[in-house]
């Protein structure tokens, strides 16, 4: 293609030559290409140049890695971020661009958000809110070339530096710098990490599967732009710094890089850990997140939601409320009531993330903002986002929360390996996850897509422990209080047992939690006594009693688990999908793990390839389950 039009394209075809990936472009594979015109690459390079030679000698020079207004006086370096920041190894059509990030990133490692632009009546579909593509499309034998207006900036900055960037972000930057949180949300890679290879072969599963290339470390921030701050009363720093402690106490009144001081608390709390776009902030049917595989498998009018720890130490509760008129947004801290456990909050409950394409044209100081930045993403959002414990137990999260693990793990997202199938998770990969020495052989981890393992979860991913597993997961930061703890897995309490008699013995903190759980091969085992629904006189009440009784429930009516076929069944009715009661525990503040170790049998024989698939997790407060006026619901 590029080729065939070297009089227009021909810088590109040289920055990519330079970059050693022209010659891929070349080979069979699926690859997409945004194009630039040599119009358009030499005025980006004047503009970059002048923009480094207009600030290098103020007080805050722009380093845009251009010193010269010639293309062929790029360094290599520069001609190679260039050229890379334009391939992704993966076609995508116009009709796959959704509001958010394309699933995989560019050949810099980097996610390229997707906005939409009205222009003299003609629509764009934006990149990173910078280039348009004027003519898409256009499909190769291996993947399809855009045609943009502009080439796409690589310029690399972290978060705190992104936000800086942008001046409507002026107080929320203030509030950064004070606290000294750049240095918290710095972290870029794990330059100590060597990959064992690019693929391996799984003896558990009998399939190849890859292996991480690097270990980056990203960030999520949802922040207030000035305006927002302005409408509550805020006008300067000196003002966030009295609100920030009518919110959370003066301790540590002035200190404001402690991490009790309240200034450095706000901050906190409007940071996690991982890079995630706006389309994959929620577990999504629409198939912007986990493909259109999964489309079919979620119920219509079912809230979509996760979970996420903030860098304050706290949770932060992401909804769609597919069930409510505010279905089309995504909010953050959601509150159904109408009004709050503490009527103080009203202002600061469903604060709604404000998307790329409609913040940009809200208001005109908007128009140039980039959400993405080298280390993660910036998300603005409408109210000033806090953490009450009053509001947040009284309230938001008091409910069934129900964790997918794989999410709990930050890498997983910051290295676009999230939902992604066939992936070996190296030990010490995951920070979140610990394993035992001496308890394994060749122990590692894996997170896979579940359909590929034939174990449709929750969110469709799970994380999978295999030979002869010892591993604790670090659980998320609930608010203190009782709950009961339930594990969900595919293949009864999760074990595939291949035949063996196996079990595995929970512990909470190193403390056993009750007795080990056998690998039964399903659960109407009369141990258990799983009765289908249907084949009860009164729709499955008295069975769910009898299955409480034996430390079991079914598995939530609120997903599919056969989306393709004409009869539809939802997980509930699956006697292979169960959930496991773990028990009922005080979880106070502080870290806190659960751990899952293998209990050899006599009955094992040969089998050796025995792992445990975990989807997800439940906390539950204990008067949602005990409340006999008001039964938990079977979603």
């Amino acid at each position: 293609f590029m080729l065939n039009r070297s009089e227009k394209y021909s810088h590109m075809i040289t920055l990519m030559k330079r970059a050693g990936i022209f010659s891929l472009m070349q080979t069979w594979g699926q690859y997409t290409l945004f194009l630039p015109d040599n119009d358009a690459v030499e005025k980006f390079v004047a503009e970059q140049d002048s923009i480094y030679h207009a600030t290098k000698d103020s007080d805050n020079p722009v380093w845009t890695g251009v010193i010269s207004p010639y293309v062929e006086e790029l360094s290599d370096s520069m001609a190679t971020v260039i050229a890379r920041a334009h391939v992704i190894e993966e076609s995508y059509l116009t009709a796959d661009m959704g509001e958010g990030a394309l699933g995989k990133w560019n050949f810099n490692d980097r996610a390229l958000s997707v906005s939409y632009k009205v222009v003299d009546e003609r629509f764009y579909i934006m990149i990173n809110n910078h280039s348009a593509i004027i003519d898409g499309d256009n499909q190769v034998e291996n993947g399809t070339v855009h045609l943009i207006d502009k080439p796409i900036d690589p310029k690399y900055r972290t978060v705190s530096n992104q936000i800086a960037a942008h001046p409507f972000f002026s107080i929320f930057t203030q509030a950064i710098s004070e606290t000294g949180f750049e240095s918290k949300v710095s972290a870029t890679a794990d330059l100590n990490y060597v990959p064992s290879g690019i693929t391996t072969y799984s003896p558990a599963f009998t399939i190849s599967i890859n292996i991480p290339q690097y270990r980056y470390f990203k960030f999520t921030a949802f922040v207030e732009p000035d305006e927002v701050f302005h409408k509550n009363g805020i006008y300067n720093l000196d003002d966030l710094k009295a609100f920030a402690e009518k919110w959370y106490g003066t301790k540590e009144k002035g200190n404001y890089k402690n991490p009790e001081n309240a200034l450095y608390k706000f901050v906190a709390y409007h940071f996690v850990e991982g890079e995630i776009p706006y389309n994959r902030v929620v577990f999504s049917r629409s198939g912007a997140f986990v493909g259109e595989e999964f489309d079919y498998y979620y119920i219509p009018g079912m809230d979509l939601y996760n979970y996420y720890p903030t860098l304050q130490g706290t949770l932060l509760k992401a909804l769609k409320p597919l069930s409510t008129t505010d279905g089309l947004n995504i909010y953050l801290n959601y509150s159904k009531r109408k009004i709050p456990y503490n009527f103080e909050m009203r202002n600061h409950t469903n604060v709604r993330i404000i998307e790329l394409t409609e913040f940009t044209q809200m208001n005109e100081r908007y128009a140039g903002f980039v959400p993405t930045a080298g280390n993660g993403l910036v998300h603005p959002i409408d109210k000033i986002l806090i953490y009450n414990e009053d509001e947040m137990v009284g309230n938001i999260l008091d409910e069934r929360m129900r964790f997918d693990y794989a999410s709990l793990q930050p890498e997983l997202s910051s290295n676009n390996i999230w939902h992604t199938a066939n992936v070996e998770i190296p030990i010490d990969y995951c920070k979140g996850i610990k394993t035992f020495s001496g308890k394994n052989s060749g122990t590692y981890s894996v997170v896979a897509a579940a359909y590929n393992l034939d174990c449709i979860g929750l969110y469709g991913t799970a994380n999978s422990y295999t030979n002869n597993f010892d591993h604790a997961v670090l659980l998320p930061p609930v608010p203190p209080r009782t709950y009961e703890i339930r594990i969900f897995s595919s293949g009864g309490g999760g074990l595939h047992n291949n035949g063996s008699k196996a079990k595995y013995q929970l512990y909470f903190d190193d403390k056993i939690c009750g007795s080990p759980i056998p690998a039964y091969p399903n659960a109407t085992d009369p141990e258990i006594g799983w009765v289908a629904d249907e084949d009860t006189y009164d729709n499955g009440v008295e069975n769910d009693k009898h299955l409480r009784n034996k430390g079991w429930m079914k598995a939530p009516d609120s997903y599919y688990i056969d989306g393709k076929t004409e009869i539809r069944k939802t997980a509930r009715s699956s006697y292979i999908r169960m959930r496991k009661i773990i028990h009922r525990q005080y979880i106070g503040k502080g870290e806190h793990w659960l751990r899952y170790r293998y209990i050899p049998s006599k009955y094992q024989g040969s089998f050796t390839n025995i792992g445990i698939v975990l989807d997800y997790i439940e906390f539950v407060p204990l008067h949602i389950v005990s409340d006999p006026n008001k039964p938990e619901d079977r979603h």
